[in-house]
């Protein structure tokens, strides 16, 4: 709370400032700090989710959830990602209610299906739902670089990132997978990954 008050106010200073500015030699830097400010929001949210993980006050709330809803409005919200890399993006619900906190399912997708689209280029994106029994297992598949096996350990270790060396900034803090590993623990849903070199991922 006490980041969130000077970049609350950052934003505010910025929005005034944009207002007054205007001409083409200054527009490239403007929407550079905007970026950076909203990037810096980003980062501070995935922190302050971290943190209320680990301090066990988040709990959930697990009810009943249809499946294709919540696939087509993810469907509709990331087409456009999808465009913005040539990827095309397919979903196959499987027509049965789960038992889950709905909240906590649709933020765990968003963590998957956002990396799957970022890493792969020209490709394809599956999110897909299969019956296992009486449980319905939903995975995440593209055709990416895929994730070297010494590193599917590593990748749901806050800050850590694949090909991201200079740690470039548009590309977050590497807390999307941390997130989702703490939220399947509370949740009781098993997540597993399994991925070829050049061929692509599968997150389940």
């Amino acid at each position: 709370h006490d980041l969130r008050q000077p970049i609350h106010a950052l934003g505010l200073f910025f929005a005034e400032l944009s207002d007054r500015v205007h001409g083409p030699e200054t527009a490239r830097v403007i929407g550079q700090i905007d970026d950076a400010i909203a990037s810096i929001n980003s980062m501070l949210n995935a922190l302050l989710d971290i943190s209320k993980l680990d301090a066990g006050v988040v709990k959930p709330a697990v009810q009943p959830l249809a499946l294709p809803g919540l696939f087509a409005r993810l469907q509709t919200e990331f087409q456009a990602i999808a465009w913005e890399n040539r990827n095309d993006l397919h979903f196959r619900p499987a027509g049965a209610l789960v038992e889950t906190d709905p909240a906590m399912l649709e933020r765990m997708l968003r963590n998957l299906i956002g990396n799957a689209l970022r890493y792969t280029e020209n490709g394809r994106v599956l999110v897909g739902g299969r019956r296992r029994g009486d449980c319905v297992e939903i995975q995440v598949i593209d055709n990416g670089p895929g994730i070297p096996e010494d590193q599917l350990d590593d990748i749901f270790i806050e800050f850590h990132q694949l090909q991201n060396p200079a740690r470039d900034r548009r590309q977050g803090l590497g807390l999307g997978l941390a997130i989702v590993k703490r939220l399947a623990a509370l949740l009781g849903h098993e997540i597993k990954v399994a991925s070829r070199r050049g061929r692509g991922s599968c997150f389940s």
